[in-house]
């Protein structure tokens, strides 16, 4: 995953809106989210070489997320991150998630580095292993998250680009207007010297883009897909899957 940009009781209608840009390699895009019968149920689109996910959420309405935060020395045979989000994901809070993922990437020699966005109705966090281990609570706003970057660094320039374009939306109130919008910063191609947000490459590139509304009830949540890049690919509307996050 390179962006998660992140709407905590902004909306609402809607304590929390995720959207985000998974950038890998092409041959690894990763399966259309659906549903997971892992003990907690779980809304996520699967990693085809290590079975693990970017980006779900459960039944318990706790959605985790993961960008790259590479160590200089990283462990010789680390665990798939991916698999991690699959572990938090079975937490019954976003605070229990956030504890259980401190607990995991403190072990030594178990895991490259990383960020990790847990949130639910009631609280945000980033989890910010890298060279160093950091827990960070988010207050209600706009939040944005790249690889290899601390969260809301104004300094990086793909944090500082989302960051300008949701300030402007400051006055939307509704997660579906939000649902209309939020693919424009998804697919932004970079032009006029801004970076691209929607990335091409040879190798690897944005590979999906992913849309999420988390209301209360969960039923009434809110599920966009593009499986490819959001600028060539339209979104699908996948909330019937909350129905089935029983």
């Amino acid at each position: 995953m390179c962006l998660l940009a992140v709407l905590y009781r902004v909306a609402a209608d809607a304590p929390l809106i995720v959207a985000a840009n998974r950038e890998e390699a092409y041959a690894r895009q990763g399966s259309i989210p659906d549903l997971i019968n892992d003990p907690v149920p779980v809304i996520a689109g699967l990693d085809p070489v290590a079975g693990g996910t970017w980006l779900g959420v459960n039944a318990k309405g706790v959605l985790v997320g993961v960008t790259n935060n590479p160590r200089a020395e990283p462990p010789a045979q680390p665990r798939s991150r991916g698999l991690l989000v699959r572990d938090l994901l079975q937490s019954s809070s976003a605070k229990e998630a956030c504890d259980a993922a401190v607990r995991a990437v403190a072990k030594p020699g178990v895991y490259d580095g990383c960020n990790l966005l847990i949130g639910d109705a009631h609280g945000l966090y980033v989890v910010q292993s890298g060279e160093w281990l950091q827990v960070i609570p988010l207050p209600p706003g706009a939040h944005v998250l790249v690889n290899r970057a601390v969260v809301n660094d104004s300094g990086h320039p793909r944090i500082h680009l989302a960051q300008a374009w949701l300030a402007d939306q400051e006055a939307v109130q509704s997660s579906e207007i939000w649902l209309k919008r939020l693919p424009q910063l998804c697919a932004f191609p970079g032009k006029d010297g801004l970076p691209a947000q929607c990335v091409h490459g040879q190798e690897r590139g944005t590979v999906s883009s992913t849309i999420i509304a988390l209301k209360e009830p969960l039923t009434d949540s809110r599920l966009w897909h593009a499986q490819g890049p959001p600028d060539r690919h339209p979104y699908q509307d996948l909330s019937h899957l909350f129905m089935a996050l029983r």
